[in-house]
């Protein structure tokens, strides 16, 4: 099976990320969500605050967080992944958002992001020595193996799918032990 490099930017729709400003909480609005939001199997919206329509418009205009789209923690934990499979409805701040409108394009860049091979790559990139972080261009400029033949891309894809389905399965049932 043959492979082509290309940039994460030619790859994706765009690459960029959320906002940087801290709008204001508010008791009742929209979650705004940060790299601390994102965990190992999903996202934890309890914790996330709220934040003004008028807020929630005005980081949208940057970057609109929709279906197939990915999240990518930048900051602290750099490397914690989302894969947006449904229409969401809250905004980021200090994530990485690789937009995708191909599902099975978001679904390839998200099982190849979780590779041991890229997460490697990518805590060679990493910059600070309190808070670690990947800059935006180095999310932008990451080299991305796509199979040349789409129909391989598709099958690698159910292969991966199935291995994950079977991983949250496990960690569910040892998560329900830990709790009897």
């Amino acid at each position: 099976m043959k492979f082509n490099m290309v940039k994460a930017s030619e790859f994706c729709d765009s690459v960029r990320d959320g906002t940087h400003d801290s709008p204001k909480r508010v008791n009742k609005g929209y979650k705004l969500i940060t790299s601390k939001h994102i965990k190992e199997y999903g996202l934890d919206l309890e914790n996330a605050y709220h934040i003004s329509e008028k807020d929630f418009n005005k980081i949208n205009e940057r970057s609109l967080v929709e279906k197939n789209d990915i999240l990518y923690s930048m900051i602290g934990t750099v490397g914690l992944i989302h894969r947006i499979g449904y229409e969401p409805n809250y905004a980021i701040k200090n994530i990485g958002l690789f937009k995708l409108n191909d599902e099975i394009k978001s679904k390839w860049l998200y099982y190849y992001l979780k590779s041991p091979k890229m997460k490697s790559y990518i805590n060679s990139l990493l910059s600070g020595s309190t808070q670690q972080y990947i800059t935006l261009n180095n999310l932008r400029n990451l080299p991305i193996a796509i199979p040349e033949n789409y129909i391989d891309m598709i099958k690698i894809i159910k292969i991966l799918e199935l291995l994950e389905k079977k991983i949250n399965i496990n960690a569910q049932t040892n998560n329900n032990l830990l709790v009897a």
